[in-house]
């Protein structure tokens, strides 16, 4: 493949990129496992060449690599026919959102090993040759750096992986994960699916189901991916939908008879979800006194199993005693 040409504008990359790694020296072609990787995409011009280079960059030889935009109508059209000869293939047409998009690259995927890349994230340099290093598995997760344009935020680790640590998560569970450093083995993530009828929560419903029957996972201490935070982006601007997705995919969990092992772990969780919008409740009301609202509190508390093994209880406790401002 001949070399990258010139980016068409200054690129969006992190605070402190560590920029392109060479492969390591014992690679050959022949020993590489073929990846696939997917940016779905739209309206995202700002950042996705960004995006693309940072997969093409990786100078992994058994890439496979398509970006699925929804028609966008922003430069994204001739970003992509830029780059068309680095890509495994592209489209832009209408499609049902980011879910859809994933779809359709993982219907058209050829690699062994799948992950999407979302157009205004990135792939860590080196990302792929850590992945072909630890393919004995049915899972490879490894770390995620979160930025901001000016600043790096908070690293994301990936540990605890297994379906009932991933169901417990609104309990408690020593589960850590963020989605761009989770690779999956495309074989058994077509036979696991993608329930896109989810839009927020689907990764993790996925992962769920996916650990319950592949429950092989490799955790690597390297940084594989980077997770931009903006106004924009869905993580910052559509919390509430996040967390009315997560309802639905226990229930529909609740559902499903191969679940059976984590029925009780699932009503656990659902439990705990609507304790916490009870202290959201509490919290902001401000039209009883202080002590009224922590009074119901401890009430609500005293009569809900499991409410004190949450730890936002005692927390919401204190901030509605030891406010500054007045209740």
């Amino acid at each position: 493949m001949k070399p990258l040409p010139p980016p068409l504008a200054p690129l969006r990359l992190p605070p402190a990129w560590p920029g392109a790694q060479p492969p390591p020296a014992t690679a050959t072609r022949g020993e590489l496992p073929r990846i696939t990787v997917v940016t779905p995409s739209y309206n995202q011009a700002e950042f996705l060449e960004t995006t693309i280079r940072s997969v093409l960059e990786q100078g992994y030889p058994a890439l496979d690599y398509y970006v699925i935009d929804g028609g966008s109508r922003d430069a994204s059209v001739e970003i992509l026919r830029y780059y068309e000869p680095w890509l495994s293939g592209w489209v832009s047409e209408p499609d049902r959102g980011q879910v859809d998009a994933i779809v359709k690259g993982l219907a058209r995927a050829q690699g062994e090993w799948f992950n999407w890349i979302n157009s205004d994230d990135l792939l860590a340099p080196g990302a792929l040759w850590e992945v072909a290093h630890l393919a004995d598995a049915d899972l490879i997760a490894g770390r995620t750096q979160n930025f901001y344009a000016e600043r790096l935020d908070r690293l994301r680790l990936s540990r605890g992986f297994s379906a009932r640590e991933f169901v417990r998560l609104p309990v408690e569970s020593r589960t850590r994960w963020h989605q761009p450093g989770i690779w999956y083995r495309t074989a058994a993530l077509r036979e696991i699916g993608i329930d896109a009828s989810l839009h927020y929560r689907f990764d993790l419903d996925l992962l769920i189901r996916y650990c319950l029957r592949y429950p092989r996972v490799r955790y690597s201490e390297a940084v594989l991916a980077y997770f931009r935070l903006h106004g924009a982006s869905k993580s910052l601007s559509q919390a509430e939908k996040f967390g009315q997705e997560h309802v639905q995919l226990l229930e529909k969990l609740l559902r499903l008879p191969e679940a059976t092992s984590l029925h009780a772990d699932a009503r656990d969780a659902l439990a705990a979800l609507a304790w916490r919008q009870t202290l959201e409740e509490l919290q902001l009301d401000h039209q009883r006194p202080r002590l009224q609202r922590a009074g119901e509190l401890l009430r609500k508390a005293a009569k809900t199993p499991g409410a004190w093994g949450i730890n936002a209880t005692v927390d919401t406790l204190g901030r509605i005693l030891f406010r500054k401002r007045r209740g």
